[in-house]
């Protein structure tokens, strides 16, 4: 068994296979956040980016600039109890931003990304409930800073080809 791992290993080794990485130190040196002071998501962006080893820049000074334009939020009741209450609510956040490079040009047009969660109510426990839905409104945060990394990642590995 042993032998035949290592053989597979060889191969995948020999044949320049990858894991695929998010990492934008390595293509991305510098960005500007650019949001109003209320948006949820420009905070945790911020964050996320100096983690991953890009530093933050003054106006004019970046490679790039992420323009966080809108958010939506939404809750619907997804299902009833017997009593005609609501059992499940189902919570979406949806972002938009845009793109741009060191020269303004739009490297990615407006775009909206979303995520949803779906949560049962359990009306014997209020506090539970509201520390469940601010745990699902983190998770959605984090899954919209993703799918944006993503998109970043995808970009600057476009420019940095294209170079």
């Amino acid at each position: 068994m042993k032998l035949i791992t290592w053989a597979l290993m060889l191969l995948l080794a020999g044949c320049g296979f990858h894991l695929r990485t998010w990492d934008l130190g390595t293509s991305l040196d510098s960005a500007r956040v650019e949001a109003s002071q209320r948006h949820a998501l420009a905070a945790p962006l911020r964050r996320v980016l100096s983690q991953s080893g890009v530093s933050e820049a003054d106006e004019g000074e970046s490679q790039i600039v992420v323009k966080l334009l809108d958010q939506r939020r939404n809750r619907r009741s997804v299902s009833v109890t017997g009593q005609a209450r609501a059992a499940e609510y189902e919570t979406t956040l949806e972002v938009r931003y845009q793109v741009y490079g060191a020269d303004g040009t739009e490297l990615i047009p407006p775009r909206w990304v979303r995520s949803e969660r779906v949560f049962r109510v359990d009306r014997d426990n209020i506090v539970g409930n509201s520390e469940e839905q601010a745990l699902l409104e983190q998770e959605m945060q984090n899954d919209l800073i993703q799918q944006i990394l993503r998109s970043l990642v995808a970009v600057t590995r476009t420019i940095a080809d294209a170079s």
